[in-house]
């Protein structure tokens, strides 16, 4: 270690804007805070607040600034840089290797990436791709760009099956671990917080709730042939799909939104459905998967949409936006819910939503195996992490059994 404590950098979106980021952060600051109890964090961010106002006064954790003005662009900066000075390890989290607008830092943190990979290098900072997803990468520099950065990186573990298989696809060299999302190890709020805000918002705590999260990008993480025809009705056939299975299931309808951009368009299936949103705008991710857990059932788009609503065991359907969420179905045996946005009708909508709220239970159960075994390899993903760097002498051992596992 470089000091009297182990200190990790956390580069990924922690603005918290994106509850699926949030969760990550929060997960991963609480699971190495038990593993590595001196562990100090530093999370550069465009909104060091969040982390500082709703983690500091419980993790050794410090929101970095990275406003343009601190001379940095996206995570690329002096601010960052002073981070990885300090620090013995920097994680990369989450989804943040992908290729979509490459050549543009403000949306894109590929780009900056390959710069600060090399650079952790030289200041004697280890990085680790932490439990990612990667993709899409649509250009062959975007390619080139993420196999330069995933070479480069000291350990890489990924979140999925799909990912690691992408990684091998675009020329990743480097051993690959698959273990499972950070974000299943999120602290999740008490039933009564759940059902307290079930009640200020108008809802029963007490119906029989199907839970809807919608995004505004709709289909434009997908190929052209997998969109949908009218993106313009699609909202209308959504809730008029939705409507029918309810008249038949009697379930009552709650949207969620993980994303403020996707607030409008959460409202807007909301009053077609005559029902309210729970969103991430008030509410922290804990709170909001104590919410997911009062569903009986939920279907979602955004990816971590479903993945906090499978951790605490609510069965789900896919609604599929982007590929991840397709792997993500695969990844629970569970192709039969993932519905493709090009083929969805009401109908078929109805027919689906009919036949999983009559099996919801049998769904859960058959969900919940892949689950155990995903929150299972978060945990042992943050143990690996904590011998192979910081010798933790409980974890050594079983450090030695999962490399050679995999």
């Amino acid at each position: 270690m470089k000091g009297d404590r182990p200190r990790i950098t956390l580069l990924g979106s922690n603005s918290g804007r994106n509850v699926g980021d949030a969760a990550i952060l929060s997960a991963i600051l609480d699971v190495f805070s038990k593993e590595l109890p001196k562990a100090e964090f530093f999370v550069p961010s465009t909104h060091p607040k969040f982390t500082d106002e709703n983690y500091g006064s419980k993790y050794a954790v410090k929101g970095v600034d990275v406003m343009p003005w601190t001379g940095s662009i996206r995570l690329l900066g002096i601010p960052t840089i002073r981070c990885l000075w300090k620090s013995d390890l920097a994680f990369i989290c989450d989804g943040i290797i992908f290729g979509k607008k490459i050549l543009n830092p403000l949306f894109n943190f590929l780009i900056t990436l390959v710069f600060i990979v090399p650079i952790a290098r030289l200041l004697r900072c280890k990085v680790v791709c932490y439990s990612c997803g990667i993709g899409p990468f649509p250009s062959k520099l975007s390619r080139i760009m993420a196999r330069w950065v995933l070479n480069q990186c000291d350990l890489v573990i990924m979140r999925e099956n799909d990912s690691k298989k992408l990684a091998e696809e675009i020329g990743c060299s480097q051993p690959i671990q698959v273990t499972g999302d950070a974000a299943f190890l999120n602290p999740v709020s008490s039933r009564d917080r759940g059902r307290e805000i079930l009640k200020s918002n108008g809802i029963d705590p007490n119906a029989a709730l199907l839970g809807i999260n919608v995004t505004r990008y709709i289909d434009s993480w997908l190929d052209s042939h997998e969109r949908v025809q009218d993106r313009s009705t699609f909202l209308k056939a959504l809730a008029e799909g939705v409507k029918a299975a309810q008249s038949n299931c009697g379930f009552v309808p709650v949207v969620f939104s993980t994303q403020p951009m996707d607030e409008p368009t959460a409202q807007q299936l909301a009053s077609l459905l005559e029902t309210k949103v729970i969103d991430n705008t008030r509410y922290l991710s804990h709170d909001m998967q104590a919410v997911m857990r009062e569903c009986q059932l939920f279907m979602g788009m955004r990816f971590h949409s479903v993945v906090l609503a499978s951790a605490v065991e609510t069965p789900i359907i896919g609604l599929i936006y982007a590929p991840k969420v397709r792997g993500f179905m695969r990844l629970l045996s569970c192709e039969n819910l993932a519905l493709e946005l090009a083929k969805l009708t009401p109908a078929s909508l109805t027919a689906v939503l009919n036949e999983a709220w009559a099996q919801r239970t049998e769904i859960k159960h058959k969900q919940k195996i892949h689950i155990d075994e995903l929150k299972d390899g978060a945990l042992r993903a943050a143990r690996m992490v904590s011998a192979r760097y910081f010798e933790h002498p409980s974890r050594i051992e079983e450090a030695a059994k999962i490399a050679a596992a995999s």
